[in-house]
């Protein structure tokens, strides 16, 4: 069976083709998306996705996320004693996905697809292949992520000639790309963006903002409610794109703090990554 995935900075996505068309697969705990964090429980088992996710603050030096940005580099991550290449790293949230198709559908999975960045370099594209080849599959090709995306809204069935522009903005990295369409093949003309620029960052800023407006609450600090803080502020933000306001609500131990939030207030504290 070949897959197609998505191997993303901050989560990771697969899915196979059947019945004409892609089909997204769940993980083991029914999600689409899966965390790109690997981990290790206080036994050295390692541990991949939302349960590893759920360490990443708790337990820093067991817990390691944002590793794609260092493919292709000598960068060794740290974890539980010893050190992991990126690829490794990748690899294991890779095997987890292969996984997970195995276990839906009873297959064995044994090449993929796998987008990548525009931007990624020979050394960066190299790396991606050795950890599909680590998590035990054939990586039959590497697609461009713009490319992929324009594929998935069916762009290359238009009869004329054209380009197109495709902004993509991760968890962690914003990339855009200008994409040209002759005689039917898609081709990639130009691509920039900013390795350090994502939803994480966004929702960071809005973290920092409800901590501040807490100063004169009693408020515990970031440490005792890192995690609460984190997915309050993640949902507020996905909230804030359809709704006009929103309450920014973590508890403690009976207590409570609130915030409300606009969607021009938000505008304007992510003015500055927008300016970006």
């Amino acid at each position: 069976m070949i897959v197609g995935i998505d191997l993303g900075t901050t989560h990771s996505l697969v899915a196979i083709w059947r019945h004409g068309a892609s089909e997204l697969v769940p993980n083991a705990l029914g999600q689409l998306l899966t965390p790109s964090v690997v981990g290790l429980d206080d036994e050295g088992r390692v541990l991949v996705g939302q349960a590893a996710r759920e360490r990443l603050h708790t337990h820093p030096k067991l817990t390691t996320a944002l590793f794609k940005r260092y493919m292709g580099s000598n960068q060794q991550v740290p974890l539980g004693g010893r050190s992991y290449r990126p690829e490794e790293l990748s690899a294991l949230v890779l095997k987890s996905l292969k996984e997970d198709v195995e276990r839906a559908f009873g297959e064995p999975v044994t090449e993929a697809v796998i987008s990548v960045p525009a931007y990624f370099s020979d050394a960066q594209r190299k790396a991606t292949r050795v950890a599909g080849e680590l998590a035990g599959l054939r990586v039959e090709k590497l697609i461009n992520e713009p490319t992929a995306a324009a594929l998935a809204y069916g762009l290359h069935q238009r009869d004329k000639e054209t380009s197109f522009l495709v902004f993509d903005l991760g968890g962690g990295t914003f990339d855009v790309s200008i994409l040209e369409l002759f005689e039917g093949v898609m081709e990639v003309r130009a691509s920039a963006g900013d390795n350090y620029l994502g939803g994480e960052d966004f929702d960071q800023v809005l973290l920092e903002h409800f901590v501040q407006c807490q100063q004169d609450h009693a408020f515990p600090g970031v440490e005792a409610l890192l995690q609460p803080l984190r997915r309050e502020a993640e949902r507020v933000r996905k909230l804030l794109g359809q709704a006009q306001e929103a309450e920014f609500v973590v508890r403690l131990d009976g207590r409570q703090w609130r915030h409300r939030y606009t969607q021009e207030a938000m505008a304007e504290l992510f003015a500055p990554l927008l300016a970006r």
